[in-house]
């Protein structure tokens, strides 16, 4: 129809069957879909979703669960992988919590945010992320500082720990899985982090949130 929408990060749209979209995103960026097959439609009442819902609206473990159904799907778990995307749309049908204030991060950070949260199995160091975007270590360090009260190593560091317990909760992977795709050394610095975080072993950890949810 010829209409643009601004596609900011953590966005998700939902494209009606027969209509055609061009999407541009920066070199940085990284970006998840899926196609579906028309269905019948039944007698159930339906939900009405924007065509672009904002990242307010969309949970915080949204990219670590899409994460999980690519692998269901490439390791043939086909029938697991629709249930999962099947409960990530019912999660984005659902009412978001207000947006947050009109606060602008610098444009260098936001960039900074993007590359640690799409490279979460690799060897990511401030030096190589400041190099990325032609600025020096201690500059994006003070960006960092400013905003979150931390250095860039510690954020990083923060969002691999994050990372972990979102799918030590949220997927069946085994704990070395889990710390190699977080980009942990071994999986004595992997438990040892954990422990840290939450003063319990990855494996406590799983199985209290699962009885915590109902879970057997």
């Amino acid at each position: 129809m010829g209409i643009s929408h601004p596609f900011l990060q953590g966005s998700v749209s939902l494209i009606p069957p027969g209509c055609e979209a061009e999407w541009r995103f920066p070199p940085h960026a990284s970006h998840y879909y899926a196609h579906f097959k028309c269905v019948p439609r039944s007698n159930r009442s339906n939900v009405s979703i924007p065509v672009l819902r904002p990242s307010y609206a969309i949970p915080p473990s949204f990219g670590n669960q899409f994460d999980e159904l690519v692998r269901f799907f490439n390791s043939g778990e086909h029938q697991r992988a629709n249930v999962r995307l099947w409960e990530l749309l019912f999660q984005i049908a659902r009412p978001g919590p207000s947006p947050p204030t009109g606060k602008h991060l610098h444009p260098n950070l936001q960039i900074a945010l993007a590359v640690i949260r799409n490279s979460p199995s690799q060897k990511l160091t401030v030096q190589r992320l400041a190099a990325g975007m032609g600025i020096s270590r201690n500059q994006l360090t003070r960006l960092f500082q400013k905003e979150f009260q931390c250095g860039a190593k510690e954020y990083i560091q923060r969002t691999k720990i994050t990372r972990a317990l979102d799918l030590l909760e949220h997927s069946a992977l085994s704990l070395k899985s889990i710390a190699v795709s977080c980009d942990f050394c071994d999986l004595s610095h992997f438990n040892k982090a954990i422990r840290a975080k939450t003063g319990l072993c990855p494996t406590r950890y799983r199985s209290a949130k699962r009885i915590a949810a109902g879970k057997h």
